[in-house]
């Protein structure tokens, strides 16, 4: 019994002193791995940033020290796309870099050149590589030019006019239109200022309208470097119904003589027309004249009187009389 107990504790150490030998080796042989690996990345590495690569950039373009009186009717464009060629180390210094990627432009430098600045692709490469180092070499720049415009900050005051057409159907009336606002400030050269009386905006044709409407309508900018604000305009029109109405008239002379006195039968006649509801109760009868006229007395009906309306306000339609003739009586004025 104690003999069997000393073979298995023999045939257990055997066991384990053979996992720690496999252990050991395979230890052995991940170690041999890495030191190779390790010599291998850093020939790899040396290799390649010893080499010459090519990267794209995105830069961004700010515009720095831009006086208050002056506005910027036309704003440079906001990032250049630059391809390089340096040593895979300075490649890779340059992505390390937390301020590298801005491409900063003076105004102060382009202050002669007016009110319209371009930036040439030479004058952009000189200005990239400010900030890169000498053994840099920029292989192409898109866009290859940079160009902005400014104004002075006074600006001008000019009206806004609408272009296009706008129109109801026959039921309807057009009660109101009106831009907002009705006026807009302008930055541009002095050149264009001077010559500039309005501001027109996008053609717009609203014909045959039923309802009211409201839209915005962007501005017509005249030429380069003009700079409006606001941008846009608000038109509104308020269109209304045409409803019937009705009202009785006396009926009155027209260029008769003194001395005739003029007697119709009957005296009063109705008016129909069509008026849009938001004036159906602001039209009343003092607003027209309705007339028998002297001078077309007799001449085609004898014994009876054409009516005519001489005197009507604004903003009906369709009008008719009735009776459209009447009989009539003359008298000596006085007898």
């Amino acid at each position: 019994m104690v003999e069997d107990d000393k073979q298995k504790t023999e045939a257990h150490g055997t066991r384990r002193g053979l996992k720690n030998s496999l252990h050991i080796d395979s230890s052995r042989e991940f170690l041999v791995f890495l030191a190779f690996f390790v010599i291998v990345f850093f020939y790899w590495y040396l290799v390649n940033m010893s080499d010459y690569h090519e990267m794209e950039y995105t830069f961004d373009v700010a515009l720095k020290h831009v006086p208050e009186d002056v506005v910027i009717t036309e704003a440079p464009t906001d990032k250049v796309t630059v391809t390089m060629k340096d040593k895979g180390e300075k490649i890779l210094t340059y992505r390390a870099r937390r301020s590298f990627g801005q491409l900063n432009i003076d105004w102060r430098d382009y202050k002669s050149a007016g009110s319209h600045v371009v930036i040439t692709d030479q004058a952009l490469t000189e200005l990239l590589g400010q900030d890169l180092s000498s053994s840099t070499e920029i292989i192409n720049v898109v866009p290859d030019t940079i160009q902005y415009y400014s104004a002075s900050a006074k600006g001008k005051r000019v009206p806004v006019r609408l272009v296009g057409s706008v129109s109801a159907d026959n039921s309807h009336v057009i009660n109101s239109r009106s831009l907002t606002p009705d006026s807009v400030t302008v930055y541009a050269p002095a050149a264009v200022l001077d010559t500039l009386r309005a501001v027109r905006t996008q053609s717009v044709v609203l014909d045959a309208l039923s309802d009211s409407v409201s839209m915005s309508l962007p501005f017509v900018v005249p030429g380069r470097g003009v700079l409006v604000e606001p941008s846009q305009s608000t038109l509104s029109v308020v269109v209304t119904p045409y409803v019937e109405k009705t009202l009785e008239l006396p009926i009155r002379t027209y260029l008769f003589p003194y001395e005739l006195m003029l007697k119709t039968f009957p005296s009063k006649a109705k008016v129909t027309f069509m008026v849009s509801l938001d004036q159906f109760h602001k039209v009343s009868e003092e607003q027209f004249e309705l007339v028998v006229n002297y001078v077309n007395l007799n001449k085609e009906k004898p014994g009876q009187a054409h009516l005519e309306l001489v005197r009507q306000p604004d903003g009906i339609k369709a009008v008719s009389i009735s009776p459209e003739d009447v009989d009539y009586l003359l008298e000596q004025n006085g007898n």
